[in-house]
């Protein structure tokens, strides 16, 4: 794969601020997250309606990072990502590209790796910050279960973020892409309420159960499952359609 063609939709990323934004939401729910878990008690102290069942812990901390990014942060990702693949046959430089390449794979695969490798390390910025954050605030901790929670909840970002991309490359339209995939994730949070299929539903990766009884590598790998399925299964309509096709339907 041409290296120039990397370069400028790394640029692309950099020049249009995304790269900014979803690093900085990272960070900020890295520190924030943290920050109302350890002060939850002082919050709401002066409230005679409100008790706490106990004092919050790592644990605390940790959940509410996942609950928050595994939401809001996951969807600022998606929509980036959309973004980020959408070529559009109405606009002056979708008719540029779509005009002048017969390949799929050379047109979408460079945008898709990009988005999923920015994702991927903003992504694992933002775990850091966690995991400091959860040590200087709660003190030690099981750091491998920290660390593997997060892991797992970075992966299904990507996941759903590269799904949307694709979704996008397919369709023309970020849009839709967002909303489709939005709809996948609605769907499946309906679904959790099934306990017998809440265990291998994507969303339950996106935001894992932080358990002071260890991480699990059987139940990480029964949530990632579906989603690593669903995108791949995407990736490949997204670079097998020709491209005479995709401008038909956009």
């Amino acid at each position: 794969m041409n290296r120039t063609v990397l370069r400028v939709e790394w640029y692309r990323w950099v020049r249009t601020r995304r790269l900014l934004a979803l690093l900085a939401a990272f960070v900020l729910f890295g520190f924030l997250s943290l920050l109302g878990a350890k002060y939850l008690p002082d919050l709401i102290g002066q409230s005679a309606d409100i008790k706490l069942l106990r004092v919050p812990d790592w644990r605390d901390g940790l959940q509410q990072y996942v609950k928050n990014t595994g939401l809001l942060v996951a969807a600022v990702a998606m929509i980036l990502a959309a973004q980020a693949c959408a070529v559009r046959s109405t606009e002056p430089i979708g008719i540029y590209y779509l005009s002048r390449e017969v390949s799929p794979v050379r047109l979408y695969l460079p945008r898709i790796l990009v988005a999923a490798s920015v994702i991927a390390a903003s992504a694992l910025v933002g775990a850091t910050v966690a995991l400091y954050e959860c040590w200087a605030l709660f003190g030690s901790y099981p750091l491998g279960t920290g660390v593997g929670s997060l892991a797992v909840q970075g992966i299904a970002v990507v996941l759903f973020a590269v799904f949307a991309a694709a979704m996008a490359a397919r369709i023309g339209t970020a849009g839709l892409a967002a909303a489709i995939t939005a709809g996948v994730y609605v769907c499946c949070l309906l679904l959790s309420t099934v306990p017998a299929i809440q265990p291998w539903l994507p969303t339950t990766a996106l935001q894992p159960t932080i358990a002071a009884s260890g991480f699990s590598f059987a139940d990480a790998a029964k949530s990632l499952l579906p989603l690593a399925l669903a995108t791949a299964l995407a990736l490949t309509v997204a670079l097998t359609t020709p491209i005479r096709a995709i401008r038909a339907t956009a």
